[in-house]
């Protein structure tokens, strides 16, 4: 082999490490624009966080029945309770 045959063969080289970085650089860069499109998707979003919580709520009810009633009628009372106070400060 001469000298410009191991000349060219590690430009070669260069040349295809150079083209694996890009590449690589390229699949971050979309990989990145993808988490920054997610989470800017308000939609999306909102559907997942209502999504979680719904999934909450099931397991909850599913696992635990009297917590999810007792809560509920926690929040009723408070509800009534408010509104109760709300009318006799209004007469």
């Amino acid at each position: 082999m001469t000298t410009d045959d191991q000349s060219l063969s590690h430009k070669e080289r260069e040349l295809g490490e150079i083209r694996s970085d890009i590449e690589q650089t390229r699949a971050r860069l979309a990989e990145t624009l993808d988490q920054i499109e997610d989470r800017l998707d308000v939609g999306k979003r909102v559907k997942s966080i209502a999504d979680d919580a719904w999934a909450r709520f099931e397991k909850l009810r599913t696992e635990n029945p009297v917590v999810l009633y007792s809560s509920a009628a926690i929040v009723g009372l408070g509800v009534v309770g408010a509104a109760l106070i709300v009318r006799i400060v209004r007469r």
